[in-house]
């Protein structure tokens, strides 16, 4: 062997020794007296890199498989066929396997599975005829679609309808599939929806006293499937309390022109109703049949109420006879607000008898000639105008005419300024009565369709109704379809109306709308409370709801001032009376000694003054609660809430508005009120607890509340208690 060729093979297995431990090689090697010559097969790659975005997805969504094909030297490689392989069970497994790579070594597939679990996807380079493995394997998580969350159901449900909601923890888009069945394990299916996209679904066509279990699934966008959700239920109760007539009393000896005034009309009913009465009310009916309120009393026993009016409380044809008959109507609800009416209670009341026999007539006597009284000299009229006319010739007479004149004229004028005060402060309102003037004409003229009352819009701290708000409805291409303006019982109406996804905009004067006070869909007492979501119409109607709006904040200023005109309020009307008596009398003596045409004006223009008046004095005082710190300093914000006391459940919520205010409307029972802010502390726990509230009928429960901060360590001072009325 000569020298050279010793030499070369030497050189041939150092290289071979140091690439062992990057590359495992299988060789074999042919030697002869010339050159050295060498065959190898790379079967491991180190350099290539993979990666998954994203490494974690739901069944049947795919991941992406990127490949970078790299030398030792970080060159890329391009046109190389990589297959992408599972490292272990490839069950339920599918793979898109890439093209060759580009000009820059890059490469892309996908991997998904229909069972969830953790994979090793790996990759191998098969260009040249053989496997070569990428070394760079990453790890899949797949999860299942998570199930949705349905929200509890009330006991009772209205109607023949239901709408359920729930609630979807996944981030991804989601369709659901909802089922209703009358049985807990879904043995048989009352109606299911088709696959839809929204949070909620309503179920029609329901029976009365039947109960339904709900339950729902989701699906994401790639056909994957979640678990059903948890089953929740509600018993439908589409028909109002029973209402029978057991007795009504005869008149006995009683007649329409004979009767005792404290003779008793008693009258026993039987109210029933599967889930319990919440309310019950009775009314007298006249001739016409319009309602009356008649004094009576009312006593129950279980299911039988029974009712006692006296003949004196019935109205009469002429203060003594009574009518033939009398009607009387009882109304219930249940607890689910379902009515009932019966007005088929009839009283008869007989004519008196006429005698059997004649009796003789009287012989007619001379008629006396009648007492005429004595007309006196002076009328009670003409009396009182003398003592005035020298009332006034005492007093106002003797001031100069220029005198009387400035104060006839400074009198008017304040009054006028302050009724057209009043009046101004209700001009903001002429837009919303504008607009309801125009809907009144169109109807009226047939260019507009009636509606029905169909929803209720309500001050969301005082639950008092918010007239002339316009509400305005959409579809799902945001056109306007309908509008309409509140009444002053807070109700609007609407029309039939396609099948369809709607939504609603409400809009009022010192009202910001949606509601940021009220959460959820029930405002105890009130439910379905609407908070500006899309909606879905059924058989042509929209869902009957309630409409919660806030009150605007008002600045510092306005509080004070506000706060101000509260507390020296009676002060105010007092001085408005004064002032217009004093100028009323000084411009109707000014007109009677002078006749003339601006006496005859200022006289007129105390019409402004007098409707200011009589609005001062027919206005509403509202009557809050009032959150106050222990040094008396107003409290806004504050979170209260209202527990019903023998299950200890919070039935509502309210937040103090900017004047500290706040109310609850309640029926009877017994409550709690708590404050629930982390960092402050009741003060006067103790008349929070066991309020009792002793008959239905939207009772007014707002207790004054005094806090303290918790970091407020000091001891408590003696506080007063805030005015009961701001």
């Amino acid at each position: 062997m000569k020298i050279k060729t010793a030499f070369k093979i030497l050189i041939t297995y150092i290289f071979l020794f140091l690439s062992l431990s990057l590359i495992q090689a299988q060789s074999y090697v042919y030697v002869n007296e010339g050159d050295v010559t060498v065959n190898a097969n790379i079967t491991r790659d180190l350099y290539t890199q993979l990666s998954l975005v994203p490494a974690t997805v739901e069944i049947r969504q795919p991941a992406t498989v990127n490949i970078l094909a790299l030398d030792w030297n970080s060159t890329p490689r391009p046109n190389r066929s990589i297959q992408i392989y599972i490292l272990g069970s490839s069950t339920g497994i599918t793979i898109a396997q890439p093209p060759a790579t580009n000009v820059y070594g890059q490469t892309s597939g996908t991997v998904s599975s229909t069972i969830p679990g953790t994979y090793t996807v790996c990759a191998k380079d098969i260009t040249e005829g053989y496997e070569i493995l990428i070394l760079d394997c990453e790890t899949l998580y797949v999860t299942p679609v998570p199930a949705p969350v349905m929200l509890n159901e009330p006991q009772y449900t209205k109607g023949d309808k239901n709408i359920v909601m729930w609630n979807m923890p996944g981030s991804g888009i989601y369709q659901y599939y909802v089922e209703s069945s009358t049985d807990i394990g879904f043995s048989s299916i009352f109606s299911a929806s088709n696959w839809i996209s929204n949070l909620s679904y309503e179920f029609s066509n329901l029976q009365n006293a039947q109960i339904y279990f709900y339950r729902t699934k989701a699906r994401n966008m790639y056909g994957g499937e979640s678990a059903w959700s948890n089953t929740v239920f509600s018993m439908q109760d589409s028909s109002g309390p029973l209402i029978e007539i057991l007795s009504i009393s005869d008149a006995g000896g009683n007649n329409t022109t004979e009767w005792e005034k404290d003779f008793s009309i008693n009258i026993r009913y039987r109210i029933k109703d599967n889930i319990g009465i919440s309310s019950r009310e009775f009314w007298c009916l006249d001739q016409q049949n319009n309602r009356y309120e008649c004094q009576h009393t009312a006593s129950l026993a279980g299911d039988i109420w029974s009712i006692s009016i006296k003949l004196k409380d019935l109205n009469n044809k002429d203060n003594w006879t009574l009518f033939n008959s009398y009607k009387f109507c009882v109304e219930a609800k249940d607890q689910v607000q379902n009515v009932t009416r019966n007005c088929d209670a009839l009283f008869q009341v007989p004519d008196k008898e006429s005698p059997e026999e004649p009796t003789e007539p009287e012989i007619p006597t001379e008629p006396k000639p009648p007492i005429i009284p004595e007309i006196p000299k002076i009328p009670l009229v003409e009396k009182v105008t003398k003592i005035v006319k020298e009332v006034f010739d005492n007093t106002i007479a003797k001031l100069e005419p220029e005198q009387l004149q400035d104060v006839t004229v400074t009198t008017a004028t304040a009054n006028v300024a302050v009724g057209f005060g009043f009046i101004l402060t209700s001009l903001g309102y002429i837009p919303y009565f504008i607009l309801q003037t125009i809907l009144a004409i169109l109807s009226l003229l047939g260019f507009r369709k009636k509606g029905n009352v169909t929803g209720y819009v309500y001050n969301s701290l005082t639950k008092a109704p918010i007239p002339q708000a316009i509400v305005r409805i959409f579809n799902e291409s945001h056109e306007l379809i309908w509008t309409d303006v509140t009444d002053s019982n807070g109700y609007f109406r609407t029309p039939d109306m396609d099948d369809a996804e709607y939504y609603m905009k409400i809009t009022a004067r010192n009202f910001t709308f949606p509601s940021k006070i009220v959460f959820g869909k029930t405002d105890f007492p009130l439910e379905n409370v609407y908070h500006g979501d899309p909606f879905l119409t059924r058989k042509n109607k929209i869902p009957n709801f309630s409409i919660p709006m806030d009150q605007n904040e008002v600045s510092n200023i306005e509080k004070i001032f506000a706060s101000f005109i509260s507390r020296t309020k009676a002060l105010w009307k007092s001085l408005h009376i004064i002032l217009f008596l004093i100028g009323l009398l000084f411009s109707t003596y000014a007109l009677y000694t002078t006749p003339i045409w601006i006496n005859y004006v200022i006289v007129a223009i105390y019409i402004p003054a007098l409707i200011a008046l009589i609005f001062s004095f027919f206005s509403k005082k509202e009557k809050y609660g009032v959150v106050r710190d222990k040094k008396g300093k107003i409290v806004a914000g504050a979170i209260i809430g209202l527990n019903e006391n023998q299950f200890d459940k919070l039935v509502s919520k309210r937040i103090s508005d900017s004047l500290g205010r706040y109310k609850f409307i309640v029926n009877k029972g017994i409550y709690n009120i708590s404050v629930m802010n982390s960092d402050l502390k009741v003060i006067n726990e103790e008349k929070l607890t066991n309020l009792e509230v002793k008959e239905d009928g939207g009772n007014l429960l707002c207790p004054n509340i005094f806090v303290k901060k918790l970091e407020d360590t000091s001891k408590e001072d003696e506080i007063m208690e805030p005015p009961k009325e701001l």
